[in-house]
């Protein structure tokens, strides 16, 4: 199922049951935001962080962490990050398995014909989210948001902040 980043910002409760989650893009400040906030919200869960170099040194690393189960937590929260493709046939079998641990998916841009990207879009059981680059729009929306209660600011300044910034809310 594909979701718009603008919706998931205002309310990550989005995501709801959805057990695994991409996020691709050259958005870099967007996807660091989204995992400060899932780490905020399941930080009472255990918190595992992965490559996917890691995954692919150790092909049952990540069926080994799901299958695993904590004395202390429950539910696990996985972070992969740097995925492509090469992790696809290992996100398969890991989704036959999974039962209350979520695996959170990092990647950079994911071309239209990435096997990876057409799985999780063509799926209703899997989240994705496209990072696209923030625009003038967005980056004078996170100003307000972020400073609008500082004396002082106006739309000079505003103008100032968002060519200073480059259009990167990083």
């Amino acid at each position: 199922m594909i979701f718009k980043s603008y919706i998931l910002e205002q309310n990550l409760g989005k995501i709801g049951s959805y057990k695994i989650f991409l996020f691709y893009g050259e958005n870099q400040g967007l996807k660091k935001e989204f995992k400060d906030k899932l780490k905020k919200t399941n930080q009472k869960k255990e918190l595992i962080n992965l490559t996917q170099n890691e995954i692919l040194k150790n092909r049952n690393l990540l069926v080994n962490e799901i299958s695993n189960k904590s004395l202390f937590n429950e539910e696990k929260v996985i972070f992969i990050n740097d995925v492509n493709d090469k992790i696809l046939e290992l996100l398969e079998e890991a989704q036959t398995i999974i039962n209350n641990e979520r695996i959170f998916l990092f990647s950079e841009v994911l071309e239209k014909k990435s096997k990876l990207r057409n799985y999780f879009e063509k799926s209703k059981d899997i989240g994705i989210v496209p990072c696209y680059q923030d625009n003038i729009i967005s980056i004078r929306k996170i100003i307000t948001n972020e400073l609008g209660s500082f004396k002082g600011l106006n739309n000079e300044i505003i103008n100032f902040i968002i060519e200073t910034t480059g259009l990167d809310r990083d």
